[in-house]
């Protein structure tokens, strides 16, 4: 065991910062186990000493322990103590070594792939449809008072400063700086406004990311169940889509090794938060071997982090870009879970040589944004007032997630399983084999219910019989009446 008086420098506690003491010391640990300081398997001294060695209450500790546990880099074992999860992968240090990317020809662009059902189309028009969407917020719950005094002050403050006429250079700086501060503090990204690039939608955001990694033939991995316009961008793109295999833990990083060796893999996609569609958070032990593959093999992870304000149960997963020895993640990011679709927001954020790239990228492809929005988001943002938010609408989402899954339980009972998530907007149900979905999902919008069959999240058409449900932008009584007409179709079956 490291001797006890080192604790405290071995954590290296950050003595600036106001958070609270057992997020700084779960945090210390998280990066001395990072930074190999803290190999796997090491025996961590017991919480009345470590308690007694950083001058602390014994509480705090406890809470850091649980903290780190939770996230997977902790194992508690009962009589023996806690110690570093032993099937962390090691942190060698070539791995942090710098790589750089290498950006190949930007291939043809992406065209639309959606082709709306005849009947989900007629059913918008119908005032009593409702619709179990994949995971969007209210837009009835936004701050509308608060968002009209922004737009007009940004819209003053524009036109007497004469910044318009500038497209968006300055207000997008602006903006930049408000979401590089967002991402240090509650994202850990070490980053500036030269690291992030602006897009008015991930799609965007994804399609030129994906344009400057890659030509066509290239190997691109995406799990079985993923994001269907991000796996049709790669393919538009000439990639050679390859999935990985997931389980009840996410994806599964020893079959990533599997392909690493059976071909020259140059990106992989992710959504490793809230797994996208099965909101699976993947913890600790694979992300660290997720990196550790892309230093091996240098390839590139694409993390798209969609949700990331929402996380119910304990502390949110800081993104694998926040590894501070990684050189092979771009980070992607929105606003829209926040604000709604009307606020076209995405972010992405890489080393500034490949942000300069993208950013010349989106200057053919998207042109000058909107100045006046980019002016009141980052007014928002500085000013607390979206954060205020985000702590008012969360309480109302976790209501909405309970009173849905009391709903299914009591209109389904064995026939589903519900994976309650840690976080996000959606809930994934599984149906029992017996239940065709397909079917299921058709004869329901009879009913006046839409839901997008789990088919469509699979780049392979393998019909999977699992729905993913959006629960916050329904309220609770909507909430009631859709699963009531779900569970009247399943009972004429």
């Amino acid at each position: 065991m490291v001797q006890m008086r080192k604790w405290r420098p071995l954590l290296k506690l950050d003595e600036s910062t106001t958070q609270a003491s057992y997020r700084k010391i779960a945090e210390g640990l998280v990066q001395a186990i990072l930074e190999g300081r803290l190999p796997p398997g090491t025996l961590l001294p017991g919480t009345r000493e470590m308690a007694q060695m950083l001058d602390v209450n014994r509480k705090t500790v406890i809470l850091a322990y649980e903290e780190a546990s939770t996230k997977g880099w902790l194992i508690s074992e009962p009589r023996r103590g806690t110690f570093v999860n032993a099937q962390l992968a090691p942190t060698p240090a070539s791995n942090r070594a710098q790589h750089s990317f290498a950006p190949p020809l930007l291939a043809q662009p992406v065209v639309p792939y959606f082709e709306q059902n005849a009947q989900v189309i007629a059913l918008q028009l119908r005032h009593d449809a409702l619709f179990f969407d994949n995971g969007a917020c209210d837009h009835r719950l936004l701050p509308q008072a608060v968002l009209h005094r922004y737009y007009r002050n940004a819209l003053r403050s524009s036109f007497a400063s004469n910044s318009v006429r500038y497209g968006s250079e300055g207000t997008g700086y602006e903006l930049r700086c408000a979401l590089a501060e967002m991402l240090r503090n509650n994202r850990g990204l070490a980053v500036s406004a030269e690291n992030i690039c602006l897009t008015p939608g991930t799609q965007v955001s994804l399609y030129l990311t994906a344009s400057l990694l890659i030509k066509p033939g290239d190997v691109v991995l995406v799990e079985r169940l993923s994001y269907p316009p991000a796996w049709e961008i790669f393919r538009k793109l000439g990639a050679h889509l390859i999935t990985v295999d997931m389980d009840d833990e996410g994806c599964r990083t020893d079959h990533i090794e599997q392909l690493c060796h059976a071909h020259d893999v140059r990106m992989i996609y992710l959504t490793p938060h809230h797994q996208f569609p099965t909101t699976v958070s993947l913890h600790a032990a694979r992300r660290q071997h997720l990196l550790a593959l892309a230093a091996q093999h240098n390839f590139c992870v694409i993390e798209e982090d969609y949700d990331h304000e929402y996380h119910f149960n304990g502390r949110p997963y800081l993104p694998l870009a926040s590894d501070g020895a990684q050189r092979h993640v771009i980070y992607i990011g929105s606003l829209s879970k926040a604000l709604g679709s009307t606020f076209r927001c995405s972010y992405v954020v890489a080393p500034a040589s490949v942000i300069e790239v993208l950013q010349n990228s989106a200057a053919l492809v998207v042109g000058d944004t909107d100045a006046v929005a980019q002016k009141m988001l980052a007014d928002l943002i500085n000013q607390g007032e979206l954060k205020k938010h985000l702590r008012r609408v969360s309480k109302e989402y976790v209501a909405r997630r309970e009173v849905l899954q009391s709903c299914l339980h009591s209109a389904f009972g064995d026939r589903i399983q519900v994976r309650e998530p840690e976080g996000g907007l959606a809930l994934w149900v599984r149906f029992q084999d017996e239940t065709d979905v397909d079917q299921l999902l058709a004869t329901a919008r009879g009913q006046g219910v839409v839901v997008r069959s789990a088919r469509q999240f699979s780049p392979l058409n393998v019909p999977e019989n699992a729905l993913r449900l959006g629960f916050a932008s329904l309220d609770r009584d909507e909430l009631r009446e859709a699963t009531l007409r779900l569970a009247r179709v399943m009972s004429k079956r």
